[in-house]
């Protein structure tokens, strides 16, 4: 298999096809959106977070690629629960993971976004949605 081939490999498109079957939620406590400018891609993340600051529901929608799709997706399942508090570490450590700063990152099937790695050009497109993520949390606190 070739290196663009791991990078579109069964599981990511299957994180892009999760993500394409979620939508924005009709009354969310917070929302923020993220443009890449270079590539096009947006992902604008709803959230519900509760009096505990746990996130309890979560909306997105995605105009962007299949590794920002795909991203989504992943971020789509195991959001949920969280303390908005913890989320704002998500993108940095994401970040230091693609760039092997970091051993592990916290969420489970991260391992399929690993072909990722050799293609640094790609990283936005999979930090997109917790860049949003983060954007959302930070506008919450506020």
């Amino acid at each position: 298999m070739s290196s663009l081939e791991d990078l579109y490999q069964s599981k990511i498109l299957e994180f892009a096809r999760i993500a394409r079957d979620i939508s924005l939620l009709t009354d969310p406590n917070v929302s923020f959106t993220s443009k890449n400018p270079v590539c096009g891609d947006e992902v604008t993340i709803d959230l519900i977070i509760n009096k505990d600051n746990i996130i309890s529901h979560y909306g997105h929608k995605v105009r962007g690629c299949a590794l920002c799709e795909a991203s989504s997706g992943l971020l789509s399942k195991n959001v949920i629960g969280l303390n908005f508090k913890n989320s704002f570490i998500l993108k940095d450590n994401l970040s230091f993971w693609l760039n092997e700063k970091l051993d592990k990152f916290t969420f489970s099937e991260i391992e399929n976004f690993s072909p990722v790695k050799k293609f640094k050009n790609r990283y936005k497109c999979v930090l997109l949605s917790f860049d949003a993520l983060q954007g959302a949390c930070e506008k919450h606190k506020n």
